[in-house]
């Protein structure tokens, strides 16, 4: 159900909504806000605002929205590995991210390594 607090520019979009789903906001104040990923382990979910160069975390239990990670290299992508690790992309480093070598090599085969892309891989 889409409430007032959002603003369809298409009238297509109405149609993929289902009626029985609730649509909410979970926080205002990014200013490009992009790269949700879920941790259902965690019962949370992290995103990128990349402007401000931090990353959100959204608490499932309370709802509550806190700083995850400040600054955070204008993260753009993330992504959860099959081990529950976060993987994220950034922009200001020019580097991917992964908790380990393995992680790592999945990231650069799901991303496409043959666009010739020199960046380099780390991980934590």
């Amino acid at each position: 159900m889409l409430t007032s607090d959002f603003e369809v520019r298409d009238p297509r979009f109405r149609r993929l909504v289902m009626g029985n789903v609730h649509v909410e906001k979970l926080f205002t104040g990014c200013r490009w806000a992009e790269g949700p990923a879920y941790f259902p382990a965690g019962r949370y979910l992290v995103w990128s605002d990349i402007p401000n160069n931090r990353m959100l975390r959204w608490d499932e239990t309370d709802g509550s929205v806190s700083v995850f990670r400040e600054p955070a290299n204008n993260s753009n992508g993330n992504t959860v590995d099959r081990e529950g690790r976060l993987v994220r992309a950034t922009i200001a480093a020019g580097w991917w991210r992964a908790p380990s070598m393995t992680a790592a090599a999945r990231c650069w085969r799901a991303i496409g390594r043959a666009s010739g892309s020199t960046r380099r891989t780390t991980w934590w």
